[in-house]
C-alpha cells in the first residue's frame, strides 16, 4: 500500500498526471463500498447479536442491547446499555426505496432485532459458529488492492 501511495504522489509530480493511475484510484475508492455490500450481516444466537461490518465484527450480548433503529440515511443504529452506539452502514438508496414503496432489508432487520430484544422466548437457543459471524472483508480487499498496486508498479 505504501508503494501505491508513493506512486500516486511521486508520479504526478515528476511525470504529470497519467491516465493509467485512474483504475488504481478507482480500485482504492471502491474497497470500503465493496466490503460493505459483500459482508453486511447481523447474526442472532443465544449469546446476543453478531454485527459484521466492513472492517470489524462486534458482539453485542442481549443484556447490553437497548434498541435498534434505522436512520433516514439507511444505516442501522444499535444502542447499548452503556450509552454507546454501533452503526452499520446502510445498503441501497433510501429515497428511491421510499418512492418505490419498497421495504428494505435494513427495515426488516431492525424489526426482527427489536422483536428478539423485547421477547426473549423468540431468541435462538443455540450458539452460532464463528463461520456464521462473518469475516471483515475490508482488510482482505485492502490487501488485494495493495497487491494489485504493487503488480502495476513492478509490471
Amino acid at each position: 500500500m505504501a508503494a501505491g501511495i508513493a506512486y500516486f504522489t511521486h508520479s504526478p509530480m515528476t511525470d504529470g498526471f497519467g491516465w493509467e493511475i485512474l483504475p488504481l484510484l478507482g480500485l482504492l475508492m471502491w474497497i470500503n463500498l465493496t466490503a460493505i455490500l459483500l459482508n453486511w450481516r447481523v447474526t442472532a444466537d443465544s449469546t446476543g447479536l453478531w454485527l459484521a461490518g466492513a472492517w470489524t465484527i462486534r458482539h453485542v450480548p442481549w443484556e447490553r442491547l437497548r434498541a435498534a433503529r434505522y436512520t433516514d440515511e439507511g444505516s442501522v443504529e444499535i444502542r447499548l446499555s452503556d450509552g454507546s452506539t454501533w452503526h452499520l452502514t446502510g445498503l441501497g438508496e433510501p429515497r428511491l426505496e421510499r418512492r418505490l414503496q419498497l421495504r428494505p432489508s435494513y427495515v426488516r432487520m431492525v424489526e426482527k432485532v427489536t422483536a428478539l430484544q423485547l421477547h426473549p422466548e423468540l431468541r435462538p437457543t443455540d450458539r452460532s459458529s464463528p463461520r456464521d459471524h462473518g469475516l471483515p472483508l475490508g482488510p482482505v480487499l485492502l490487501l488485494l488492492g495493495a497487491l494489485t498496486t504493487a503488480a502495476a508498479l513492478f509490471a
